[in-house]
Order: C-alpha cells, then sequence, then structure tokens
C-alpha cells in the first residue's frame, strides 16, 4: 500500500505517528480482551499489520526504535524492582538450578540440531542457539497485574533470567571474538575485571546516593521519579560500555532500588503507570514492526530455521521447566508459568542476531527466521501466562498468610501538614494489601465559643485533609476523609475511632517535651488511655521507604497482651512491605517463646534475635547499633497492663532526644472476639479441685513443675515428657515472672482435650537454677506460685495468647501472694479469684 487518504505511505509525521501509536496502545488491549486473549498480544499483532509488510503505515525509525529499545529496559528494571528480596536470597539456590537447565538443555540441543542436521558451522550454531537459550521477561506484566510477582516459582524464573541472559551475552561476545580471531587471555581478564568493578559499583554506591536523594529532595515526588529513570538508563548504558548487554544493568539497578521504593509507595505507583500505559507498549509495537510477513512466501529456508528454532525452543523451555517443577514441588499451574515466562524470545536474541548478521556468522534466512520466532514467542508465552497466571493467583490467596479475621480500618489523626505525608505513607504500608477497607484521615477541631471561629477552623481543617486525600489517591489508597468537631481533642479521636470500628491508629508525636507531658502529651496520652485499638506512635526524621532495617524492642512479659500476635503480624507485613530485616531485642525475658510467636505468623521475614538482660544495655544497643538504615519499634503497653513497665514511658523521649527514627506500638487491649478468636476462659472455669496443689514441697522448680503437669497429663502419657522438658528443662523461657515469685508457664499441647490450669503454692519457696529474669537479685528471688496454662496445639496462637493475656491479669494483682499464701482450701482460693473478679468488673 503506497497511500491512504491521499497521504503517502509509510507515515512521516511524527505526530501523526505518535497518535497512531497511541490508538493502538489504547484500543489493541481492549479489543483483545473482549476476546479472551491477553491485551498484552494486541500491540504486537498490531505492529505487524502496520509494518512494511503488510500495511505499510509505520516503520522502524528512529523514534519508535528508542522507545522500543527504553521499553525491554523499562521491563527489565520493573522485574528486578518488584521481585521479593527476601524470597530472591531464599530462592537464589533455585533459580541458579533453573537458569543452568533452561539455559543448557536449549544450548546443547540448538548447537546440535543447527549443526549436524541444517548443516551449519559450529560457530554458527553456537550463536543460534543461545538466542533462544536465553529468554525475555515479556509477560511480566501480565504477572504485575494478577498480583503473583513475589510467588515462589515466579522469583526462580525471574532469578534465572540473570543467569540465562548472562551467559547468552558471553557466548555472542565469545563467538564474535573467535570469528575476528581475537579471543585472547587479556580479552578474559578485561572483561572479568570491567563486569566485577561495575557490579560493585552499582551495589555499593547506588544504594546510598538513592537513600541521600529521597531523603533530602522533597518536590512532591517528580523529583524522585526522574531520578529512577536516569539511574536506569545510565546504569544500563554503562552495562553496555564494559561489554555486557544493557538489560543486564537495568534488571542490577532495579534488584538494587528494590529496597527503598516500596511496594505501596507514590513512587511506585508512577514508575508502574508510566511502564505499563506508555514505555512497555511502544516495545511491543516495535516487536511486531520487526516481523516481515513476505519472507514466509518467499524463503523455505526461513520457514525451516523458524519451525526448528521454534520447536527446539518450546520443546526444551518445556521440559526444562517440567524438571525445575518436579524437583522444588510446583504446581502444574507454576510449572506452565514458568514455562511461559522463559519461552519468550526478544533482548538478548535481538542482540546476538543483529551482531550475527553484522559479522556475516548467519544470512538473511536465519535472521528472518529469528525475528519470526520472536513473534511467536511473544503470542504463546503471554498466552500462557495469562491463562495458568489466574490459577496461581487463586492459589496464593488460598495459601495467603493468615488474614485478619475482624476488618482492618486505619485511622489517621492529622494536625501539622509537614508530617500528614508520611503518617499516610505508614498507614498505607500497614494496610493488608487484600483489605477492601478505607483509611480514614482525621482532623479534630476544638469546639469554640463562637460559630463563626469554629466555622474557619473547619475549613482550614479541610484544607488539610484535601492535601493528605491528594497523597493518598497517587499511593492508589482508598480513603474516607473525616472531620469531627469537640472540646477535647483526644475524646474525638478516641470517638471517631469507636463510631467507625477502628482497629489501628496511627497518630504523630514531634517529640517536644510539653508541661502535662507523661509520656508523649496530654492528647495522646488521654488517647491511650481510652482508646483499645492497636496504636501506632510515629516519629520519623527521614522517609520511612530509605529504613532497610526494623530494630524491635520487646518488653518482658509483653507476650501475655492480647493484642500481642496482631502486633506481630503488623510488624511483619510492615517488614514484608519495606523489604527490611527485622531485629527483635528481648529484654529481661527469653528470645524463644518469642521467636515461635514471630514463625508462628507465616509472612517471609528475615528475622533475628537478641536477649538484653536490662533496660540499661537495650538503650545502649539502640543508641551504638542504630544509624539512619535502622527504624526502632519499641512495643509498649499501656498503665496497669501486665507488661506494664515505668521505664516504658520514659524511653521514648530518650530515643526523640537521640534523634533517632522510631514508632511505639501499643498492641490492642480489646478482648479476643474482635479478632475472631475464641472466647478466653475466666479462672472460674478453668479452676479445678484436681489440679491444685496448695502445699507443694518440692525441691526444685523442676520437680514442682513435674508434679503439676502429671496432674494433667499422666506420667505414662509419652507427651509428658516433652512437655515438661519444654517448660522446665530446656529452660528455654516459656516461664513468665508476673511477680516476684509468682511464675506463669504455659504451652501447646498436642491432642489436648480443653485448656488446662494447674496451680501450685510452695509456702517455703524454691529455687530456680539457670533461669536468670535480667539481673542477680531477680534471680535469686524465691518462687512460691507456679502456674502451669497447657492449651490444645491445634487451636491458633492467637487463641492461646489471649487466654494467657487474660490468666495473667488475674495473677498479676499486687496482693496476690499474700493472699495465696492464706489460703487452705480449694474453695478459699476461688473466693479470693471471684472478689477480685467483682473488683476488676
Amino acid at each position: 500500500m503506497e497511500s491512504i487518504l491521499g497521504m503517502p505511505l509509510p507515515v512521516e509525521d511524527p505526530i501523526l505517528i505518535f497518535g497512531i501509536c497511541m490508538v493502538v496502545i489504547l484500543a489493541t488491549p481492549l479489543l483483545f480482551e473482549r476476546f479472551k486473549l491477553p491485551g498484552l498480544i494486541g500491540p504486537i499483532v498490531a505492529g505487524v499489520v502496520l509494518g512494511s509488510s503488510v500495511l505499510n503505515v509505520l516503520e522502524r525509525g528512529q523514534a519508535i526504535e528508542l522507545l522500543g529499545n527504553v521499553g525491554l529496559l523499562y521491563i527489565m528494571f520493573l522485574s528486578g524492582l518488584e521481585i521479593n528480596m527476601a524470597q530472591f536470597r531464599k530462592n537464589r539456590d533455585r533459580s541458579f538450578v533453573f537458569g543452568v537447565i533452561t539455559f543448557t538443555i536449549p544450548q546443547l540441543a540448538g548447537t546440535l540440531i543447527f549443526h549436524y542436521l541444517l548443516g551449519f558451522d559450529w560457530l554458527a550454531a553456537i550463536l543460534i542457539a543461545s538466542m533462544f537459550a536465553s529468554h525475555t521477561l515479556v509477560p511480566y506484566p501480565i504477572i504485575s497485574r494478577l498480583g503473583i510477582m513475589k510467588n515462589d516459582a515466579v522469583v526462580t524464573t525471574v532469578g534465572g533470567t540473570i543467569l540465562t541472559d548472562t551467559v547468552a551475552l558471553l557466548v555472542l561476545v565469545v563467538v564474535a571474538r573467535a570469528f575476528e580471531g581475537e579471543l585472547t587471555t587479556m580479552f578474559w581478564v578485561s572483561l572479568a575485571l570491567a563486569m566485577a568493578i561495575y557490579i560493585a559499583a552499582v551495589i555499593y554506591l547506588l544504594p546510598p546516593l538513592a537513600r541521600w536523594f529521597f531523603r533530602n529532595v522533597e518536590d512532591g515526588g517528580r523529583s524522585e521519579f526522574v531520578f529512577v529513570l536516569a539511574v536506569v538508563f545510565i546504569g544500563a548504558f554503562l552495562a553496555r560500555a564494559v561489554g555486557t548487554e544493557a538489560i543486564l544493568g537495568a534488571f542490577l539497578v532495579g534488584l538494587t532500588l528494590n529496597r527503598l521504593i516500596p511496594e505501596r509507595s507514590r513512587l511506585m505507583t508512577r514508575i508502574q503507570f508510566f511502564g505499563d500505559a506508555f514505555i512497555i507498549p511502544f516495545f511491543l509495537i516495535f516487536i511486531g514492526l520487526l516481523v516481515d510477513v513476505s519472507v514466509l512466501f518467499s524463503s523455505l529456508t526461513a520457514w525451516v530455521v523458524m519451525i526448528s528454532m521454534l520447536a527446539t525452543n518450546v520443546i526444551t523451555k518445556f521440559i526444562a521447566a517440567g524438571v525445575t517443577r518436579r524437583i522444588y514441588n510446583y504446581t502444574a499451574a507454576e510449572g506452565w508459568v514458568m514455562f511461559g515466562l522463559s519461552t519468550c524470545e526478544a533482548a538478548a536474541t535481538l542482540a546476538a542476531t543483529l551482531v550475527g548478521y553484522e559479522l556475516g556468522i548467519i544470512g538473511d534466512d536465519v535472521l528472518n527466521g529469528v525475528v519470526l520466532m520472536i513473534f511467536a514467542t511473544c503470542i504463546l508465552g503471554p498466552s500462557v501466562v495469562d491463562r495458568f497466571g489466574r490459577q496461581v493467583a487463586r492459589q496464593q490467596e488460598e495459601q495467603h498468610y493468615e488474614p485478619r479475621q475482624a476488618p482492618q480500618r486505619i485511622l489517621v489523626p492529622l494536625a501539622n501538614p509537614s508530617t500528614s505525608e508520611a503518617l499516610v505513607n505508614v498507614a498505607a504500608l500497614l494496610r493488608d494489601n487484600k483489605s477492601e477497607e478505607t483509611v480514614y484521615p482525621l482532623t479534630v477541631i476544638a469546639e469554640e465559643s463562637e460559630a463563626e471561629a469554629t466555622e474557619s477552623s473547619v475549613a482550614a481543617a479541610e484544607r488539610l485533609l484535601a492535601h493528605a486525600v491528594v497523597h493518598a489517591v497517587e499511593l492508589d489508597l482508598p480513603v474516607n476523609p473525616v472531620t469531627r468537631v469537640a472540646r477535647n481533642p483526644a475524646s474525638g479521636v478516641v470517638e471517631a475511632a469507636m463510631e467507625r470500628r477502628i482497629s489501628d491508629i496511627v497518630i504523630g508525636w514531634n517529640g517536644t517535651r510539653s508541661a502535662r507531658q507523661r509520656i508523649f502529651g496530654s492528647v495522646i496520652d488521654q488517647m491511650l488511655e481510652q482508646a483499645p485499638q492497636q496504636v501506632w506512635v510515629c516519629r520519623l526524621n527521614h522517609p520511612v521507604n530509605t529504613f532497610q532495617r526494623l530494630v524491635v524492642v520487646l518488653p518482658p512479659v509483653i507476650d501475655h497482651n492480647p493484642g500481642f500476635y496482631e502486633g506481630v503480624r503488623s510488624l511483619k507485613h510492615l517488614a514484608y512491605q519495606l523489604g527490611a530485616k527485622l531485629q527483635v531485642l528481648v529484654v529481661n525475658d527469653g528470645a524463644e517463646p518469642y521467636r515461635q510467636h514471630f514463625e508462628d505468623v507465616p509472612i517471609e521475614v528475615s528475622t533475628g534475635f537478641m536477649e538484653m538482660s536490662t533496660w540499661d544495655e537495650a538503650r545502649a544497643t539502640l543508641k551504638d547499633s542504630s544509624g539512619d538504615r535502622d527504624l526502632i519499634v519499641l512495643m509498649s503497653a499501656r498503665e496497669g497492663t501486665v507488661a506494664y513497665d515505668r521505664v516504658l514511658e520514659r524511653l521514648p523521649q530518650t530515643l526523640a532526644d537521640s534523634q533517632l527514627s522510631f514508632l511505639v506500638l501499643y498492641p490492642s487491649e480489646k478482648d479476643a472476639q474482635y479478632f475472631g478468636a475464641t472466647q478466653p476462659l475466666g479462672l472460674g472455669q478453668l479452676l479445678s479441685q484436681e489440679r491444685v496443689r496448695l502445699d507443694l514441697t518440692a525441691a526444685t522448680y523442676e520437680e514442682a513443675v513435674d508434679t503439676l503437669l502429671s496432674t494433667a497429663i499422666d506420667r505414662g502419657d509419652p507427651r509428658h515428657e516433652s512437655v515438661l522438658k519444654a517448660l522446665a528443662f530446656d529452660d528455654v523461657g516459656y516461664a513468665s515472672e508476673v511477680l516476684p515469685g509468682v511464675i506463669i508457664s504455659h504451652a501447646r499441647v498436642p491432642k489436648l482435650k480443653g485448656t488446662q490450669l494447674c496451680l501450685g503454692v510452695h509456702r517455703r519457696g524454691m529455687q530456680r537454677d539457670g533461669q536468670s529474669f535480667g539481673d542477680t537479685r531477680r534471680a535469686s528471688q524465691r518462687i512460691h506460685v507456679v502456674v502451669l496454662l497447657l492449651t490444645p496445639a491445634q487451636g491458633t496462637t492467637q487463641d492461646h495468647l489471649t487466654q494467657l493475656a487474660t490468666v495473667a491479669q488475674y495473677f498479676s494483682q499486687g496482693t496476690l501472694l499474700d493472699s495465696l499464701m492464706d489460703c487452705t482450701t480449694v474453695d478459699q482460693l476461688q473466693g479470693w479469684f471471684d472478689q477480685q473478679s467483682l473488683v476488676r468488673s
């Protein structure tokens, strides 16, 4: 076709070319999805139809080629940026194995087929085989849209891309140098040295540069976006300058920036939108424009080459995905997704083809055959990924970590425009990805005596809310702004939380002292007294996405709090969203039970534990080890609860004076029914005559535990020894001293019929050897009361902790020890606890 509507073809007007491409990007995905086909295929097919071999409307001009190459680099960058780094490190061995399998099988098979069956010389056969031994992540936008970027099989495949493309490009370089006769020792040394310097520079210099930029440049996010684009393409260029390909540089930059760009952030939203809506579709059109349909009708050799390459590619990639699936027990759907991702050819294949053609290693027939193979695989791969990726997404939802059983509704009280964005960012990171609940930004206006003054304050508050709403929209975060007029700001927050059944409150603190301050100041202190929800008090000196580690401080017996499990879950979710590690400091308590509680929350986060014998040691550790990369999280306790300690009131101000960024987390004090857990039993329901010993005479703590445990589990029962070992002999910290001389030890027991409580009183007292409670004085404290709480292992950790918190509240009464020592019968004991229940009510 030479003209259309009197206009010569191909179109040369750049404005019209851009307009045609925009129509293609808009219309073709909608059209193909209407026919139940992946929308990703639409621009590719449109490129073929509009290309020089069919309608001749568009040609591969400099502008389209530029945007196409940019789109290819952007795909590689996104695949590195969105990968879960914890899973990537965990799966690096799997990625290596898959990379070796999915490269070696096609490379060997292709080399033998093209040399012995099709008659190519060895260099040409090796080069052609390397073209389909690598793979390009063309279907990655489908993976991103389905939300399965963090699936193990996907992470393994994406990680394998590093190996396959690197080796394929090295094969290209080696073949080219061998053809030119320049394959020398100096070549290998210079290549290895240049790559080592480049990789080290990206890994060690880029993160501090990016972190400094994100912390010091604030203009609404525009500069952050431009900075990322500049880093990606400069990094890609430098990769090519040292002798590899630009796609590897883009992928490496994505991996390096991964931790600094959270999934729920304004910057990530902009990066994804720019790629999905504009840049990547141009790459797909460019792929279509490469295809020359006329070759299919003019050359039999092109058919032979294309069919041979396509068949070898599909069969060997299918075998490689199948072998890897069986090795690592992936599902059938995951195996198909691995095949769909790894069968697409584009980036490394194009590079090898063009270099080989320019050097004369391959001819026109191979060039056209390769282009047709690229087109065919770019149709096949997305179709397979779209179909089976949906199954993986459904399986992932079924296997997702334990969801909250109550609606997650986050309230964000705002008072300062300079901190509103930071608080909304924290709320976005805490919000579950699958949650359908909105976030509630709140402003509370002090009621004035004159109506006009109140209206003026409301108008100013609405402007503050508008700023927060705009920022939330940029994060793709649903919000429902709230304005309240109240005489007391704290009451306004509490009433708003109660009316909307809020689960989490995220509030900021400026760190300054005030005359009426007890912990944070009158407003936050009063709110904490009245609000039973999970509360996050935030003081951030830097953007939250620039922190690499969460240092969590746990006070003694905080696991007795009814909201402890939900607090741990929130902490691990926050670390997961930030791609950060968790370092847990357990103060004045054993670390092992806390380790178990964290492991019971099935969210993949790297977690380490350290035991601190005193608060002074914990303070010193925080000051020495916490730099700009660490965000401290203090899990605190409200006054009157089991884990409360006066030091928890002073520690936030100490952290603020040290100019450290921190969050103070107050776990929920709501009853267990709020989180969907089993209703805990009261002490009256748990106490029974046969499991109470008011006259213990055991010489050691271990003997006392054995005596009490035998009242619930016979010594001849196989479970007795293992439970006794966990509670006493292992000395792993499952016992907590809720009062001096009063210990509660707890365990989950397999096949236990109902929750059981054993209580023993030792009037002379006994020593617990080997157990340190944090200092010499407490270690020497004689034990008079031992409580064993046993819950069925088939219940949840949340149920166990809720029951533990309920029991601990009974045994944390200040006069308990003297009262129990005075009791001589179980009836007297029951009467005293009933009286305490009335007092508490």
